[in-house]
Order: structure tokens, then sequence, then C-alpha cells
């Protein structure tokens, strides 16, 4: 039964899980872009937006990735250690 209360989620309570999980979206698609680079730069015009987009993340792309991951690292690590922190019951003894 519902007490009429809205209850927490316990996902979003934890800020460094929200980091995580958009560090982790960005890795993702960040690696996904670095990966489709080289079929980019054979097919696009020599001067189209798209050409010099994949060339950037040709060049960028391991620097970015690299940080990408230590950002998603310290997060998880943060996301972990804060947990029981920020999932304790509220004063009157509810979550």
């Amino acid at each position: 039964m519902s007490s009429g209360r809205p209850t927490k989620n316990p996902f979003f309570t934890n800020p460094f899980f929200m980091v995580l999980l958009v560090v982790s979206l960005l890795f993702v698609f960040t690696a996904l872009g670095y990966l489709v680079c080289p079929y980019a730069l054979e097919k696009a015009p020599a001067e189209s937006p798209s050409r010099r987009f994949a060339m950037w993340l040709d060049a960028k792309g391991p620097l970015l990735l690299t940080i990408e991951f230590v950002v998603m690292l310290a997060s998880a690590v943060a996301a972990m250690a804060t947990d029981d922190w920020f999932s304790r019951p509220g004063p009157s003894g509810h979550s």
C-alpha cells in the first residue's frame, strides 16, 4: 500500500550515479564515432562538415576517450564509496 508520499528513486539519490550515467553515454558515443571515422574520411567530400569532424575526432579521439574513461572510473568509485551515505533512511525512519 502507498502511504500517499512520493517515494524517492534510489538511483537518483546519489549524484555520482547520474554523472556516471552521463559520462558513460558520452564514452559510448565517442567510441562509436571514433570507430566510424575511417569510413567517414573515405566517403565524405573534401570540405564537408562531417569530414572535418571526422578528422578532428580522429586526431583528438584517444585523448577524449582517455579523459572520459578517467571521469567514468572516478565517478564509479565515488558512487560506490558514497552509496551507503546517500541511501540512509531519513530521520523519520523512512527512506
